[in-house]
This record gives structure tokens, C-alpha cells and sequence, in this order.
């Protein structure tokens, strides 16, 4: 039968990290900062002074699911436990093996463990109801009569790539086809084009090639708002930190598009299992006439279709007409609200629902 293992700090996530990261290899989650040290990571910048623990569900000696919580505040009055993630690409993920033992089992184990949390609310952002691990508990937490509320927060895109580029070129709309062709015809006019994708970075080489995209972003608008990585405090150094563990594993993608010698066009990324997942992206508003972003992707998935170890491209946010564009399939990003079992949790989440118009 499933036990319960709980975790309560860091340093025990830490000394765990080769179970957890075993674990986040055989889940259906992929992006890679779901792993031990890339959480660490993000719960240390984003979360110092919230308390961590880790609900994970053991059976025959393996560990079979995980769920990182972090210690907030609901509307900055009510706490509650969290999902260390936020808008910056990171953080934690429910991690869940559902073919190590019966789902039904596991589903029960972890609603029970939910039930014990001492918050009066369990507030969960970035929950992905399509995916197998996150469908099986919600529905475990229904069927424990745990009270909860999963409403959508926004749409993503994922684009399963397609390794005969010329078929996929075909299925854009005329448009579109029209624009690419007109803009990297314009591009090659001002200089000499150097698409270049960076996967086996050396530990010396992360820094500088980090700062050159960052530095991208910064002389876009999110640079003039004080927004950008390079002018926000401390955020640099946060994604250093997440891109050496990556590029240690073999897991970090920089892609930059450069004309006449110099970046126009840049994307930080994270590939696991097949899947890129597209983090941060910049470009140079000099040249926004000529959709720098949008060639960027034209040669990114170029490349990813001559690559038969390519499945897809997980865009991660907001669907915007920068996705769009490449006809995506699409997928809900939602919260769920979980009462764990106390009155005051069960008032808020009746009142949540009220105010959301339920």
C-alpha cells in the first residue's frame, strides 16, 4: 500500500534529489526546472521566508508521486499552500508515475495527505488539466469529497513538430507564407544571417552567452519599463544559477538570430523528453519591422524538423498572435482551489466562488 513521506525543508529536498529527480524522469511533466536542484533554486529566490515541504506518496520503496508546496498568502490575508511557480518559467510541478502503481491508490494517498495540510486554503497555479497526473487527482479529490474549485486561467500552445518541413510550411495560412518569405528575403539584405542554437554549452561559455540575449530583451520595451531580466534585481543572476544545473544536465537551449554580426532575436529554453519549452524570449525593436521573433521560430522549428528526437514546442504562457501564427495545438492552464477540511477554508473557497461568479 502507498505511504506518505513528507519533506520539510530544502536541505531534505536536496539530500533526496536523486529520488526526486527518478521520480520527475518517469512523470509526464517535462519541463526540466521541476527538478530537485532548479526547484531548490527558484524556492530560494522567489520564496525565502515561505516554509517549503513536499508531499510525496512511496510504494515498494519507490517513490511514485510528489507535490511541492510553499507557504503564501491568498488576496495577502488568507495563507494558504502554494505551488512555488509564478510568471517567470520555473518551479514546482505535481510529479506523478502513474504506471509505478494503481492511480486510484496513489490519487487516495495524496488526497489524504492534502486533507492533513495546515492551511486553511490549497491555492494551486499553473495546473494542467489535460495532463494524465493532474486529470487523476482532481478527480481523486472529488471523490474524497474534498471541496475544490478548477477554473481556467489561460490558454498555452504546444506545437508537435513536424519533420517534413515543407509539408508544415504548406499548412501555414498564405499569409503567413508570404510574410516569412518577404522577411527573410529583407533580413539577408541587411547582412549576413547566423542562426545559431546552443545546447553543449561549457560552464564558462553560460554566462556571456546568457547576457548577450538578455541583453536583447533589454533594448525592447520590458528595458524601457525597468522589467527586463537585466533590470529587474537579482533576476540575472536567478537564471544563471537555473541555466548552469540545466547545461549541466544537457538540458538548456540558447537560440539566438544574429544579422550583420550582431543578435536580433533571441529565446532561453529548457528541452526534456523530447520537448522544448520555449522560456524567455527577446528581441531587438530596431528591427521590428521585420518580425525578428518570428524568424527566430522559422529557424528554430527548421532546425527541430531535420531532428527526429524532436516531439514538440511548448510555448508555456498566454497564447499570443506570436504563437498563433504556427497553428498550435492548445491546452488549459488553471487554478485549482482546494479547502483542505477546516470551516474558515470552506468559507473562503464558497466566497471565492461567489466572487467568480458561481
Amino acid at each position: 500500500m502507498p505511504r506518505a513521506v513528507h519533506l520539510s525543508s530544502l536541505a531534505e529536498l536536496r539530500t533526496a534529489s536523486a529520488a526526486w529527480d527518478d521520480l520527475w524522469r518517469r512523470s509526464d511533466a517535462t519541463l526540466p526546472t521541476a527538478r530537485a536542484e532548479t526547484l531548490a533554486a527558484f524556492v530560494e529566490h522567489f520564496g525565502p521566508r515561505g516554509r517549503f515541504r513536499a508531499l510525496v506518496i512511496e510504494e515498494g520503496g519507490k517513490w511514485v508521486a510528489a507535490m511541492p508546496l510553499v507557504e503564501g498568502r491568498v488576496a495577502a490575508v488568507l495563507p494558504a499552500g502554494k505551488l512555488p511557480s509564478n510568471e517567470w518559467p520555473g518551479g514546482g510541478d505535481l510529479l506523478w508515475d502513474l504506471a509505478a502503481a494503481d492511480p486510484q491508490d496513489v490519487g487516495q494517498a495524496l488526497a489524504a495527505e492534502i486533507r492533513k495540510l495546515p492551511w486553511p486554503l490549497v491555492w494551486l497555479e499553473g495546473v494542467l488539466p489535460d495532463r494524465p497526473s493532474w486529470r487523476t487527482l482532481i478527480a481523486c479529490l472529488a471523490e474524497a469529497g474534498v471541496p475544490a474549485d478548477l477554473r481556467t486561467r489561460w490558454r498555452s500552445g504546444r506545437l508537435t513538430i513536424s519533420h517534413d518541413w515543407e509539408a508544415f510550411r504548406r499548412s501555414w495560412s498564405r499569409a503567413h507564407r508570404q510574410r516569412m518569405a518577404s522577411r527573410l528575403r529583407r533580413l539577408a539584405e541587411l547582412g549576413p544571417v547566423e542562426f545559431q542554437l546552443h545546447g553543449r554549452l561549457s560552464p564558462e561559455e553560460i554566462e556571456p552567452c546568457l547576457r548577450r540575449g538578455f541583453e536583447v530583451e533589454d533594448h525592447g520595451w520590458k528595458g524601457a519599463a525597468g522589467t527586463s531580466v537585466l533590470r529587474t534585481p537579482g533576476m540575472f543572476d536567478f537564471f544563471l544559477r537555473q541555466s548552469r544545473w540545466l547545461a549541466a544536465w544537457g538540458q538548456l537551449e540558447l537560440a539566438l538570430l544574429n544579422c550583420g554580426g550582431r543578435p536580433i532575436a533571441f529565446c532561453c529554453g529548457a528541452s526534456a523528453k523530447g520537448v522544448f519549452h520555449s522560456c524567455k524570449i527577446g528581441y531587438d525593436p530596431a528591427c521590428a519591422d521585420l518580425s525578428p521573433g518570428l524568424l527566430l521560430q522559422y529557424h528554430l522549428l527548421e532546425r527541430f524538423a531535420a531532428d527526429s528526437q524532436r516531439t514538440a514546442v511548448d510555448y508555456l504562457g498566454p497564447l499570443s498572435e506570436y504563437h498563433l501564427h504556427w497553428r498550435p495545438d492548445t491546452y488549459p492552464v488553471d487554478r485549482l482551489a482546494v479547502a483542505p477540511g477546516r470551516s474558515l477554508g470552506r468559507l473562503a473557497l464558497a466566497g471565492y466562488r461567489w466572487w467568480k461568479g458561481r
